[in-house]
């Protein structure tokens, strides 16, 4: 079958209108997924949220930015100083949702808010939290420091519509210094700790020494006040075998018998 060319010709028109209406219709509505938002944009302004489902705009007057509403995170390494001075480089994830006012964030920060607001109000944090600990009670106090770190946090995203979940330190390293410094510390506390057990067991070694000496020196100064002469003459009779002693005389020959015998 065969189309003239009146006809096609006739047709032309109804086929344009309908394109036309198609190209209107996709330009008159969007789709906002779930999990996100989308802001109206009239003539450059901000002037209506859109919520998840389909919605209707004017085609080329108005158009729509999408914003995500469910939970994101920046991940971010930050180089930060302590309390005493020491270096310490950071790596830190934030987890956060948007729960306030998304036109009022969007208007004050746009679609990147989180490069314009949240990662410079992170580091500023961060540097003034860790500036409140020394090296060491950065390491000793860590759960601690995070917990102050997220409160914080959260108290500044609350004015800006952004709910901060959690604030988790993932990483942490210091200067190759302090790790020597660290290290040489160990070294010194061991052998600290060697030395003061060596002169412990010195101690406990002269202590035993002198409490034996003690006991032994008392039970001297016992038995030498209980030597009655009494008590010394009864030894003596409890020891004699009854026999007296023999006496030889002067010319070496004759030997005397004092027990009568």
């Amino acid at each position: 079958m065969q189309v003239s060319k009146k006809g096609l010709s006739a047709s032309m028109p109804i086929i344009a209108i309908a394109v036309a209406v198609i190209f209107l219709i996709s330009q008159s509505s969007v789709i906002v997924r779930t999990g996100e938002v989308g802001i109206l944009i009239r003539f450059g302004k901000a002037v209506k949220v859109l919520n998840e489902g389909l919605s209707f705009k004017i085609p080329f007057i108005e158009t729509v930015k999408r914003l995500e509403t469910r939970e994101q995170n920046v991940e971010q390494a930050y180089t930060v100083s302590s309390k005493d001075i020491q270096t310490i480089n950071v790596a830190l994830n934030v987890q956060f949702n948007i729960a306030g006012d998304v036109l009022d964030l969007y208007r004050k920060f746009g679609i990147d808010y989180k490069y314009r607001l949240m990662e410079p109000r992170i580091s500023e944090t961060v540097n003034a939290v860790v500036a409140r600990y020394t090296i060491e009670q950065f390491i000793e106090e860590r759960s601690r420091l995070a917990l102050e770190l997220l409160t914080d946090l959260k108290s500044d995203f609350k004015r800006y519509g952004i709910e901060v979940a959690s604030a988790s330190i993932i990483n942490h390293d210091f200067s190759e210094e302090f790790d020597k410094s660290i290290e040489a510390k160990k070294i010194a506390e061991q052998d600290a700790l060697r030395a003061k057990n060596e002169l412990e067991k010195v101690k406990y070694q002269a202590q035993g020494e002198i409490e034996k000496a003690q006991g032994t020196a008392e039970a001297n100064r016992i038995v030498q006040s209980s030597l009655t002469d009494q008590l010394i003459k009864q030894k003596m009779i409890d020891k004699w075998d009854g026999k007296l002693p023999l006496y030889q005389g002067g010319d070496g020959n004759a030997i005397i018998d004092l027990s009568g015998r």
